[in-house]
Order: C-alpha cells, then structure tokens, then sequence
C-alpha cells in the first residue's frame, strides 16, 4: 500500500515500462497520487526496489 495516499500496492495505477532483465522482470509504476515505484518480478514473486515521492504540488497565491 501506497504511504502516501493509501493506493494498493496489487493495482498499479499505470505501468510506465516493463523491462527483461537479468534479474527478472523490472517493472516502473506511476501510483495514482504520482509518486514511482520499481518492481522486480521473478520467480520467487514480486519485490519492491524503490519507490519515490509524489511531485510537490505549487500552491497559487492570490
């Protein structure tokens, strides 16, 4: 589960890429409230690598 808007992490929100690599599966995730993940799938399962922070969000002053 996403610890900052609580998405879960089984439904990726949108898959970036998927890449073939020694290690298995590596696949980049963009969660819904924008922060990326990346993801290592092989055959003992799926693992997370990474995952970033949301961008800031630039409030508009008035």
């Amino acid at each position: 589960m996403c610890p900052y808007c609580g998405w879960p992490d089984a439904r990726p929100f949108r898959v970036l890429s998927r890449h073939h690599t020694t290690d298995g599966l590596t696949v980049w995730i963009r969660c819904a409230c924008g922060s990326t993940q990346v993801w290592v799938v092989d055959p003992a399962g799926a693992r997370l690598l990474v995952r970033g922070r949301p961008p800031r969000t630039q409030e508009v002053s008035r």
